[in-house]
């Protein structure tokens, strides 16, 4: 998987930055922070079903 900006999320990056919102780096940091969230989103449903098929073998062993 790659870390890409989309053309969406780079415009609303411009916007702030142009409105004088945002610094450019409080706008870069707050992107890495909604990416970071997304990633460790994955990560917790990737460990989640991970334990469900665990479980799920665990119980046809004992059957």
């Amino acid at each position: 998987m790659t870390n890409r900006v989309t053309p969406y999320q780079s415009g609303w990056l411009t916007f702030l930055v142009d409105a004088g919102i945002a610094t450019r780096l409080e706008a870069e940091d707050a992107m890495g922070r909604v990416a970071q969230a997304a990633i460790d989103e994955m990560e917790r449903r990737r460990r989640e079903k991970r334990r469900q098929k665990r479980s799920r073998r665990r119980r046809r062993e004992d059957d």
